[in-house]
């Protein structure tokens, strides 16, 4: 663990000591938000917004920035692909980024970093094990069986199953957020993802916040006033599921809805096709297949 962490530390250094591209100076990142999932993402998510920022969460993330995650998957991104793609954004949180918000800080070295915790590790675990819990009422866990349905659901559904499958394990050390998972195993990611953002972070760009906080410390940490709003509480009980598939979600970028629309096309698109190629092969076969029986008939 700790040559690991040497080595990581070694390439955050050397991230760093890149010059950027000029195209890209003055870039608006003012904050990563490094915490897990189920860390009051959501709740940190809407905070921002409500103070004024331009936030991408996963949603926005996987429909305007998937080119940049591609080149993270293919190994060819750079610190310029970072910037390029990044710089309008003013925070970014949850996965995709929080798998690289190593190589994003190094790309935005101004940016402040909120590391989101909960009050406890135990808290922590319990609220993961209830979003496993509403996800299974949703997801199938036959694997076959949930290609099949993939297919049906469209590219939309296939690209953020891949996506969320390449980037959730850099996060939790787990395929996917549904299914079955180890307690000992996620307790233990928790610790060390904890442990090595503050161990690299200085001091002076960090700020480790619990939502339950409120709003004094992080428009502190920010230097921005404090709102006359109430600081927000979302995803209580991992419900943005049930909004989600409900479309009721008003950050998935319209996501469920295009999603049940290529459902819907491909549906139709199978019953033409059912209709103009394989019913009449059907027809054809049973014709031959009766006339074959009527001849057999015959000669007996």
């Amino acid at each position: 663990m700790f040559i690991q962490q040497q080595i990581s530390t070694t390439i955050h250094r050397s991230i760093l000591g890149q010059s950027t591209n000029a195209k890209w100076q003055g870039l608006k990142m003012k904050i990563i938000c490094a915490g897990l999932q189920k860390t009051g993402t959501k709740t940190m998510a809407q905070a921002l917004r409500i103070l004024g920022y331009n936030v991408h969460d996963v949603f926005e993330q996987f429909f305007y920035e998937k080119e940049l995650w591609d080149k993270v998957l293919e190994n060819s991104a750079s610190v310029e692909d970072y910037q390029k793609f990044l710089g309008e954004i003013d925070a970014v949180m949850d996965w995709p980024a929080v798998a690289v918000w190593e190589q994003i800080m190094g790309a935005f070295p101004d940016a402040k970093i909120i590391l989101t915790v909960r009050s406890t590790e135990d808290e922590w675990y319990e609220s993961m094990k209830k979003h496993f819990e509403v996800a299974n009422q949703y997801v199938t866990m036959n694997e076959t069986l949930l290609r099949i349905l993939l297919l049906f659901a469209g590219p939309l559904a296939r690209e953020f199953n891949k996506t969320q499958r390449a980037f959730i394990p850099a996060c939790l050390g787990l395929p996917v957020m549904y299914g079955s998972h180890t307690e000992t195993f996620l307790r233990s990611r928790y610790r060390q993802h904890n442990l090595y953002v503050k161990s690299i972070c200085p001091n002076e760009k960090l700020l480790i916040y619990n939502v339950k906080d409120g709003w004094k410390p992080l428009c502190d940490f920010l230097n921005v006033g404090y709102p006359d709003t109430p600081f927000p509480r979302e995803n209580i009980k991992s419900d943005m599921i049930h909004k989600l598939l409900n479309n009721k979600w008003e950050h998935d970028c319209g996501f469920q809805s295009r999603m049940d629309r290529q459902i819907r096309i491909n549906s139709q698109n199978d019953l033409i096709i059912w209709h103009l190629v394989w019913l009449p092969v059907h027809v054809q076969m049973h014709e031959l297949t009766a006339g074959g029986n009527l001849t057999n008939q015959r000669l007996r």
